[in-house]
């Protein structure tokens, strides 16, 4: 139940807004503005399951 919740802050609040306040940054560190604006989506990136998780040692 505690990996839901924290799975869940993860993908709604830390991604988007932290993917946001580096999204600012970009340019200065590699130095060249971005080729293409970032989607903050990582349900396609990350695949594991929850269950699959707990099993992970």
């Amino acid at each position: 139940m505690f990996f839901n919740i924290m799975n869940k802050a993860y993908k709604s609040l830390w991604v988007p807004i932290c993917g946001r306040i580096l999204f600012k940054f970009v340019s200065f560190i590699e130095g060249k503005p971005p080729a293409e604006k970032p989607t903050y989506n990582i349900s396609d990136v990350i695949n594991i399951e929850t269950e699959d998780q707990s099993n992970i040692k």
